[in-house]
């Protein structure tokens, strides 16, 4: 989703570094490649709840074309080795359609053109590799779907035929609206244009939402998205879902006409599942090509999250966790650990069977700072916040340059959308206790261990909430105990409860991640996690027969 726009100030204190020397547009060719329906990865529904996302913001990861010091698909095609060793399996593309804005902060949300890729980022011919390489690889690839609203230097906005009946039009400023999200005034959301004044979500001359009330729109947008699917994506995450349709002053928001449109996107997706074979716009799906979407309905409110999975079968298979990028920083900037585990307790039993929520570190928006910034350079303390992001009972989301601990502070949304700290990459490669060591770790043991993508139960300690965090991932047969040392000094956790979760009583524990510092039983029910160091985390293997090995010990 994109906030207000920058003022020239930010944008020159910010420089331009994710921009490159020059924007000569002359040394962007007409792209004359074409892209037909492609090789689709072969999958079972409910993939992606194995997946570790990975979400590149495609403008600052890597230069493979024109050396315009421009991140671009070629680029990143050539970083997959990296990302394959890191082990993410599925990558999220910020947009790479064309778009208006080609200046520093070039976001890719003001759509121009649905069908064309960025020339900045390349050619449809690149985006077809990059897809058939990431699949040769076994891995996934989603793009960034914008259906709420286009630049207002779209031709659809800036040709009569379609303006009038495509947007939302008031022959004047009405009264009594306001920001979709609260807060705001009429000429917030209304702004004069050719044809009156038309309606913007986002409180912008330059974007312009989208009639949602017009068949031919809804038409279209489903074209889009068949298009794309039909051309390889495994699945799509869907920006600003909350704001499809409108009704009124202070019904801008969730409004059960935009859950019936989604219902229709997910219904396409569900083709893909079948096999359905029958036509739909953009082409025929081929069979056992699951695909999956991604809800962004940005909310700080679990509650309001939970309409967009529907019944669990009819709108979105994920729904990005706005919440838990906040919970996980009280948790160890405050000492607070009861937020997160409200957090994922309400999700357990407030949202329909089947949900799984996507939880991610930071993002490109001004909702966090990234790790690096927000903990202060403490590498232990990143660490854990990767690690309770990693292992929680959600599909993770890594933010590109988190895994070696880039900073950026929230506020000026150029700060998170920085060039990748490539070099810090090399660093910190072969160096066992380093942040980006950490990150393999962690999604080894995630991808490795069933029970770290089953089921969750929070468990009591006796040192309480503000000290230290524990909890239970089961899967089948397989136990594994997650304890986490909320603090800065070394401590002592005894963690009780886990016979009643079918931790056989006793038994035998294994350390996964972390040491075990003698303790290699449990003591009845209870286990006792010795001399955990500050902002530590244990991953340690209670029951089932699938234990591996050890790691790494605890950070030193």
């Amino acid at each position: 989703m994109l906030r207000p726009a920058l003022t020239t100030v930010a944008l020159l204190l910010a420089g331009l570094a994710c921009h490159g020397p020059s924007s000569d547009a002359s040394r962007y060719p007409v792209d004359t490649t074409s892209i037909g329906p492609g090789q689709q990865l072969e999958s079972a529904p409910g993939w992606y709840g194995d997946a570790v996302i990975y979400h590149v913001w495609v403008k600052a990861f890597a230069d493979g074309v024109y050396s315009d010091g421009i991140g671009d698909l070629p680029g990143l095609q050539g970083k997959l080795d990296y990302l394959q060793a890191l082990g993410v399996n599925t990558l999220w593309l910020s947009p790479i359609f064309e778009c208006d804005n080609k200046g520093t902060n070039m976001h890719g949300y003001d759509t121009t053109d649905y069908y064309a890729v960025n020339d900045r980022f390349g050619t449809k011919a690149d985006l077809k590799n990059l897809i058939d390489a990431v699949h040769a690889r076994g891995m996934r690839i989603l793009f960034d779907f914008v259906p709420n609203h286009t630049s207002t230097r779209h031709p659809w906005f800036t040709n009569a035929a379609t303006r009038d009946s495509w947007y939302i039009w008031n022959p004047g400023q009405p009264a009594g609206w306001g920001l979709p999200w609260g807060g705001g005034s009429p000429q917030d959301v209304w702004r004069s244009g050719a044809s009156g004044y038309f309606y913007t979500s986002f409180s912008t001359d330059t974007l312009a939402d989208l009639n949602f009330y017009n068949p031919a729109v809804q038409a279209e947008m489903q074209k889009v998205q068949a298009y794309w699917l039909d051309r390889g994506f495994d699945g799509m995450r869907v920006d600003a879902v909350r704001y499809l349709c409108e009704t009124g002053p202070g019904q801008q928001a969730d409004q059960p006409d935009t859950h019936a449109r989604l219902r229709v996107f997910r219904s396409l997706l569900d083709e893909y599942d079948s096999g359905d074979l029958h036509p739909h716009p953009g082409g025929d799906p081929v069979k056992h090509a699951s695909k999956a979407m991604i809800a962004e309905a940005w909310t700080n409110d679990a509650a309001g999250v939970a309409p967009y999975y529907g019944n669990g079968t009819n709108e979105f298979h994920l729904c990005l966790d706005f919440s838990a990028p906040w919970a996980i920083s009280n948790a160890l900037s405050r000492g607070d650990a009861t937020q997160v585990t409200s957090l994922w307790e309400f999700e357990q039993s407030h949202y329909p069977a089947g949900y799984r929520s996507a939880v991610f570190d930071s993002n490109h928006d001004n909702l966090i700072s990234r790790p690096g910034t927000q903990y202060g350079g403490s590498k232990a303390r990143i660490i854990l916040a990767e690690a309770l992001t990693l292992l929680s009972p959600g599909t993770p989301i890594l933010y590109y340059g988190n895994e070696v601990g880039m900073t950026g502070q929230s506020g000026t949304d150029l700060n998170l959308r920085q060039p990748m700290d490539w070099a810090a990459v090399t660093a910190q490669t072969g160096q066992p206790d380093s942040i980006l060591s950490w990150c393999k770790y962690l999604i080894q043991a995630r991808k490795t261990y069933p029970a770290l993508r089953g089921g969750y139960a929070t468990l009591g300690t006796d040192v309480g909430p503000t000290k230290a965090l524990a909890y239970l991932r089961d899967a089948g047969a397989e136990r594994v105990l997650v304890v986490a040392n909320l603090g800065a000094a070394t401590q002592t956790v005894v963690v009780s409860g886990l016979t009643a979760h079918g931790v056989p009583s006793g038994g035998p524990v294994q350390a996964i991640l972390g040491d075990l510092k003698g303790v290699t039983a449990l003591a009845g029910d209870a286990y006792t996690a010795a001399s955990i160091p500050p902002y530590g985390v244990r991953v340690l293997y209670l029951a089932g027969t699938g234990f591996q090995t050890t790691l790494h010990g605890d950070l030193p």
